[in-house]
């Protein structure tokens, strides 16, 4: 019966309920008048005059044409709802409203158009808006012209940073046995209240504890041997199962290497080696981690706004005013990856409302694509994401990686086939070994040459990563673990035995030639490093913005931290008040003679003592955030 009502009620709204002329002339014939077959009324006959026409969310863009109906005399009777006279009406005032509001955005597009270029004069806008047809026009489609096209904005950008003379950095990355050792097996038996004031007077055990002389953990091999080399403008897939070392060979690459024991093996940026890199161009390798840490009360706009504050580049293309390019970055950013309607939304976490999960994973892939550093590891940062936004990012990484030949390494989990086809190669690690590492296009024929079962309906990363698992893995009619590889160690040895492992050993050795004869690109790296600083920043420095920028900008995020959680700043100014009015009470009328003073020196004391106490409550989520923001 609602869908009656809405009828009746777009009916009246129209005036097609009744018609003068043809109610008079039914009036004057009486019972001569034919009628037509009556309106649907019945629940059956509304639902299949619902199923026969799109719902309005359907009529974006283009005009709904019903079935044609020969209007009858009980059309116009009165007090009756003509639903063929209903359907020509909507008809109707659909296409001409439709005409309309896509006139107006090609008007709109051809305005904004023509004042990008200051070229055009004014008549020529006139002159073009007269060549819209409004009847040809009526049909295209609504997201014609307003699609974001990624690549060709940032084939833009690009052009505009030649033009400018802004330097292009891009550098390559190879390692060779590349081993990481850290501490594990650590028990932590967390004591009770009693235990605890015992082991207090425990002199020895206190004393063992200072110098360190109990119990330790087992030093262990994180990963052995590794070698491989990625070229600039290469993205690389590392696949493992949980706890297989992927995560711990993304930190090393990205020269993070706080948190082991000991790290051998050569790891060479270009030409420079992991420590040079790392006094020098230390924001040129980022890492970013699965969890996502961000400050929640402030809003995506803002934390993209900090970013930008301390890694805006001294040289910008066309002389944009660093606002200005503050601006058009974040707006890239929020198009690339469909967040434009969170810009005012605070960030949050699991305890304050904000945006949703995967619109915090996309603004910490956003923060990091601020950095625009040349060398990105990516670790499972599809985590939360759905599959078309995963895709979308995936490509996103692609277009970047060809456009600006950043050397970029992704750890993914349970990824996609559509996602795996986007990289140029694959790294598979169990056990912290490397058991494959070659073009991402021949992984999968070469594990099924191991004798490993063919599985077509099963994606190849999952395929590659169960292979190395011992209880997802099958092999194929007449192979097992007697004749083809079982554990770690045989899938090295029958890596080291194939073509991969040879090409790996070519390519390695043309790569070393390469950076001895190719000294120009290095030059030009540093330079582009050099035009990243702002004014006043040192060249030795490996920040983009000078201290006196850096102070102001946290400075500024602070205050908004602060401001915009409003509970907490309500509350911590009612506890002052509370204790000022508690101290003042008891203190009251104190002598004004020297008697006096001590107790006076007394109240002064414990004022700033309770506010310093009130600072320590602050000082655990201030260590945290920072320790989150390092490791990112």
């Amino acid at each position: 019966m609602q869908a009656i009502n809405e009828l009746e009620k777009g009916a009246h709204q129209h005036g097609i309920s009744e018609r003068p002329d043809k109610v008079a002339g039914a009036e004057g014939k009486g019972d001569d008048v034919e009628t037509s077959p009556s309106p649907p009324e019945t629940i059956e006959e509304v639902e299949k005059f619902e199923d026969a026409k799109p719902g309005f969310e359907d009529q974006v863009g283009e005009s709904y044409v019903p079935p044609k109906r020969t209007l009858e005399p009980s059309d116009y009777q009165t007090n009756r709802v003509s639903v063929a006279r209903a359907e020509h009406e909507f008809a109707e005032l659909s296409r001409q409203m439709s005409s309309q509001s896509q006139t107006s955005r090609k008007l709109s597009r051809t305005v904004s158009s023509v004042s990008k270029h200051s070229t055009v004069s004014k008549p020529s806008i006139v002159s073009r808006r007269k060549e819209v047809d409004l009847e040809k026009d009526s049909s295209t489609s609504e997201s014609e012209g307003d699609v974001f096209n990624l690549e060709e904005t940032l084939r833009g950008s690009k052009a505009e940073d030649d033009v400018s003379g802004i330097r292009s950095k891009h550098i390559g990355i190879i390692w060779d046995n590349l081993t990481v050792r850290g501490v594990g097996g650590v028990k932590n038996i967390v004591k009770v209240f009693p235990q605890a004031f015992v082991s207090f007077f425990n002199v020895v055990e206190t004393a063992m504890h200072i110098f360190g002389l109990g119990k330790k953990g087992k030093e262990v091999e994180i990963l052995r041997n590794l070698r491989g080399v990625v070229q600039p403008g290469e993205m690389v897939l590392v696949l493992g199962r949980p706890g297989s070392g992927c995560t711990t060979f993304l930190k090393v690459i990205a020269n993070q290497r706080f948190g082991y024991t000991g790290i051998d093996g050569e790891v060479l940026y270009g030409h420079y080696d992991a420590k040079t890199f790392a006094k020098r161009f230390r924001g040129e390798a980022v890492y970013n981690g699965e969890d996502d840490i961000h400050n929640p009360t402030l809003t995506v706009g803002q934390t993209l706004g900090f970013a930008l504050d301390v890694k805006t580049p001294g040289k910008r293309p066309s002389g944009m005013s660093k606002q200005e390019f503050k601006q058009k970055v974040i707006d890239l950013l929020l198009k690339m990856f469909n967040i434009e309607h969170t810009l005012n939304t605070i960030v949050g976490n699991p305890f304050m409302r904000g945006v949703s999960g995967g619109e915090r994973k996309r603004v910490s892939i956003a923060e990091m694509m601020v950095t625009a550093a040349c060398i990105c590891a990516w670790d499972n940062t599809t985590r939360g994401l759905d599959a078309s936004t995963a895709l979308d990012y995936a490509k996103s990484l692609r277009i970047m990686t060809n456009i600006y030949k950043t050397t970029t390494f992704v750890s993914l989990y349970q990824a996609s086939e559509n996602i795996y086809r986007q990289f140029d190669k694959v790294m598979v690690i169990d056990e912290g070994r490397q058991v494959f590492f070659g073009p991402a296009k021949e992984a999968r024929a070469y594990f099924e040459g191991l004798g490993f079962k063919e599985k077509p309906r099963q994606t190849t990363p999952d395929y590659l990563t169960g292979c190395t698992d011992p209880f997802e893995r099958d092999y194929a009619p007449g192979r097992s673990e007697s004749n083809a590889p079982h554990d770690p160690e045989t899938l090295v040895k029958a890596f080291e035995e194939s073509k991969f492992a040879s090409n790996l050993n070519e390519e390695m050795t043309q790569y070393r030639e390469k950076i001895r004869s190719e000294k120009q690109a290095f030059q030009d790296f540093e330079t582009a490093n050099r035009q990243g600083k702002q004014r006043f920043a040192p060249k030795s420095s490996v920040y983009a913005a000078p201290f006196y920028l850096q102070v102001w900008a946290l400075v500024q995020r602070q205050f908004l931290i602060k401001w915009q959680d409003k509970f907490s700043l309500v509350v911590s100014w009612i506890t002052m008040i509370i204790i000022a009015i508690i101290l003042g009470t008891v203190w009251l009328d104190l002598p004004v003679t020297s008697a006096g003073a001590f107790t006076r020196g007394g109240v002064l004391f414990i004022a700033l003592l309770f506010n310093a106490f009130a600072a320590f409550g602050e000082l655990a989520g201030v260590v945290r955030i920072s320790l989150g923001n390092d490791a990112e």
